[in-house]
């Protein structure tokens, strides 16, 4: 087939989940077959120059196309859209005018088999592809985006919590809005696609996860002798943010108490100085954006993610397993992975539970050494990415 996915965000380097979502599932389509042409916005915020994805998308075979989409962040911006406008601000900024153009040309020049749209707001754009193609669109849901703004709201307060929730309101409008549009629905995991379920979708409908090449994974099960533990994640998402302030103030100081010289690292990238500011102590040793994340992931045995807002599936955790890594998270953060708590990942919610999981860990090398082993496992059996594909398309 000739497959085309539109996409918000350069997804190469894939660096975040968004990316890595994307991306992986370019190289599946690619691997089983098809013909894969990616039309992104190449944002301001995310701006990634041209001569670091063309070689990689050449090298893999898919046809990328870029287009500088601003979707620039402003207060002004911010607070005439509250007044003036029904759609949401983080909708608006993805509206242009040269990517439309670009994708009536891509349109004309190939009829395409499939359309896939990454994500809500790529889906401002289906009018038009509906009024010059006769493709299947499908809509991959990473998430269900009013959540993860709704879940923001309730861990903020004052005149940010209730446009976050003004923010939230509207945008569950909008994805309301393009409810049954698309041809088929493709949520990122089984719990997202009940939750569409209930919003109302009646178009078909499939989970499909982001997968992984498990054949090029290497984990790495070896402990080290001193309290190490770390996070990679990007550090301009809100929800990274609060989760990472939650666990330096509630649940690194009782592991302190417990450990001499516990050591914390911290990796990822665009982090606000204001961020880099309330973390600084000792034992917090701050990275930045690494090289590369796997060699990151794999020096350390255990990574926590504290989520308490997000929604979807947290792509770092099945990253950080599929390397023989340790994973201590919230609910929040193991939502959508159908992983069992205390054998293939530990699930806790409260500062004491959470740092007693860490210790416990640290204290018993065999469990640590049987988690490693069950979290590869997990992965290789339930994420392996050219399966998850070829199950998807055969059932569609």
């Amino acid at each position: 087939m000739k497959i085309l996915q539109l996409t918000n965000k350069v997804p190469i380097p894939a660096r975040d989940g968004g990316s890595i979502a994307t991306f992986r599932l370019s190289i599946g389509l690619k691997r089983l077959g098809h013909e894969v042409t990616i039309l992104a916005m190449n944002t301001k915020k995310h701006f990634i120059d041209p001569s670091l994805f063309a070689p990689i998308a050449q090298r893999q075979g898919i046809k990328l196309e870029a287009v500088n989409v601003p979707a620039r962040i402003s207060p002004f911006s911010a607070l005439f859209n509250i007044f003036f406008s029904r759609l949401p601000y983080t909708a608006v900024r993805f509206k242009s005018t040269e990517f439309s153009k670009t994708l009536g040309r891509l349109l004309d020049e190939t009829e395409f088999d499939q359309i896939w749209i990454e994500n809500l707001y790529p889906m401002l754009y289906l009018q038009q592809i509906r009024e010059n193609s006769k493709a299947k669109v499908i809509m991959r849901a990473h998430n269900i985006e009013h959540e993860i703004w709704e879940r923001t709201a309730q861990h903020t307060s004052g005149l940010r919590r209730r446009y976050l929730r003004l923010l939230a309101k509207r945008i569950k409008r909008l994805e309301n809005s393009y409810l049954n549009t698309y041809d088929y629905l493709a949520p990122i995991t089984t719990r997202d696609a009940v939750e569409f379920e209930k919003m109302g979708n009646s178009k078909p409908c499939q989970a499909l996860p982001t997968g992984i090449e498990v054949q090029s994974t290497i984990p790495d099960l070896r402990i080290p002798d001193s309290f190490t533990i770390a996070h990679l994640g990007a550090l301009d998402w809100a929800p990274n943010q609060e989760g990472l302030i939650w666990f330096f103030d509630e649940v690194w100081p009782l592991v302190c108490k417990h450990y001499t010289n516990p050591e914390f690292h911290l990796a990822g990238r665009n982090a606000p100085e204001s961020f880099i500011r309330k973390i600084k102590k000792e034992e917090i040793n701050y990275h930045g954006e690494v090289d590369s994340a796997s060699d990151f992931i794999s020096h350390f045995p255990i990574h926590i993610v504290p989520l308490w807002s997000g929604s979807g599936m947290r792509i770092k955790i099945i990253e950080a397993m599929a390397l023989g890594r340790i994973i201590v998270t919230t609910p929040i953060g193991a939502e959508g992975i159908p992983a069992k708590d205390q054998t293939d990942l530990i699930i806790r919610n409260e500062p004491k539970s959470f740092a007693q999981a860490l210790i416990d860990l640290w204290e018993n090398k065999k469990l640590m050494k049987e988690m490693s082993q069950n979290a590869y496992t997990f992965v290789q059996t339930n994420f392996e990415n050219k399966t998850l594909l070829e199950t998807f398309i055969a059932a569609m």
